[in-house]
């Protein structure tokens, strides 16, 4: 299988949650009605369904339960991967309530921290350990998927953990920005919340102006 970019797995993922919104509503949709819900053109649509490998029906458009499943196929591991979350202040224990049991073959596994008021305890039905625990953990539950979501200062230290642990994918919501190298052989996802409320402000900003 090829391999696609980012920006297409990203589409293809709001594809399938739009799909399924619609769901309840049609059983057939044409390219341009899944290009509207998902702010998208047409073109880039039938582009992106090319990977799937999937034709629609000329005078109905793709069948929407068939479309989902063979995004599903496309996107989804073979088997349930699991992950793990450093760092449950306030951010992280809303992805840990956000995320539980949203996606079948992704399972949030444990958490950790430095707290011991939360070390021990279950945050949102995940138990959490100290952050010492996090190598054997990792290693004990097969966890290929890491979510950093501690204070800055800890991000690059927590990573090195990480990778030297066996993972294999960081999503890292942290300000900090991480730079792994290509030798690592790690896939590395930056969402900075901080950026995206600063680039909000800014073009608010200009908009008064005008």
């Amino acid at each position: 299988m090829n391999s696609v970019s980012q920006r297409t797995i990203e589409r293809l993922s709001l594809y399938r949650r739009r799909l399924m919104i619609e769901l309840a509503e049609m059983d057939y949709i044409f390219s341009h009605q899944l290009a509207k819900i998902s702010n998208s053109t047409a073109a880039q649509v039938r582009r992106d369904l090319m990977h799937l490998g999937y034709a629609g029906v000329p005078r109905k458009g793709y069948k929407i339960k068939d479309l989902i499943r063979c995004i599903s196929q496309f996107l989804d591991p073979a088997k349930i991967e699991n992950v793990v979350i450093v760092g449950v202040g306030n951010l992280g224990k809303a992805l840990l309530t956000f995320f539980t049991g949203r996606r079948p073959k992704l399972s949030l596994v444990a958490c950790f921290d430095i707290d011991e008021n939360k070390v021990g305890t279950d945050i949102a039905g995940v138990p959490c350990f100290h952050l010492n625990e996090m190598p054997q953990k990792i290693k004990e539950l097969k966890v290929n998927i890491g979510v950093i979501s501690s204070t800055e200062n800890a991000t690059k230290a927590i990573s090195e953990m990480m990778i030297a642990a066996g993972i294999k994918s960081i999503i890292n919501f942290t300000c900090f920005p991480l730079n792994i190298a290509d030798s690592e052989n790690v896939f590395l996802e930056q969402i900075d919340i901080t950026a995206s409320f600063e680039k909000a402000a800014y073009f608010t900003k200009l908009n008064l102006k005008k």
